[in-house]
């Protein structure tokens, strides 16, 4: 399917006993905090390509839910390129494993901790905060 956004990714917010899935990775030259997925190939839509990179980067198959958050082509704080992110609920069952090859650490956090540590970009906090109903679209 030709024709996806500039730098297409897919994200997807898996909440489980008030806490949220973070993967902590390097992007470029910055450390942050962000939710597992990634891109998005031209064949695929924004829902294949998170259960390919969730499955990649967690081995856990899931499924995907609503959309959370679509906010358009952004530049990123991170690596002051354009992209364009997009959002979902997620569930899973089963315990993350990142496979060895994955340069990326994953871990349930506290929802509050995410968003207060200055490692998160503002598309993830707003996503999250729609996750948990804290605001509205």
């Amino acid at each position: 399917m030709a024709g996806n956004p500039e730098n297409y990714r897919a994200y997807g917010v898996l909440l489980r006993a008030k806490k949220v899935l973070i993967a902590a990775e390097w992007v470029g030259q910055v450390f942050c905090w962000k939710f597992p997925g990634g891109g998005v190939l031209d064949d695929e839509t924004a829902e294949q390509a998170l259960l390919r990179e969730y499955q990649e980067e967690t081995g856990l198959d899931i499924v995907v839910g609503e959309l959370l958050h679509a906010p358009g082509t952004l530049l990123s704080p991170w690596s002051h390129a354009n992209y364009t992110p997009i959002y979902y609920r997620i569930e899973a069952e089963g315990e993350p494993l990142v496979p060895p090859h994955e340069p990326v650490e994953i871990s349930f956090k506290d929802p509050a901790e995410a968003v207060a540590s200055g490692l998160m970009a503002e598309p993830e906090q707003v996503a999250l905060k729609l996750a948990l109903g804290e605001t509205t679209r």
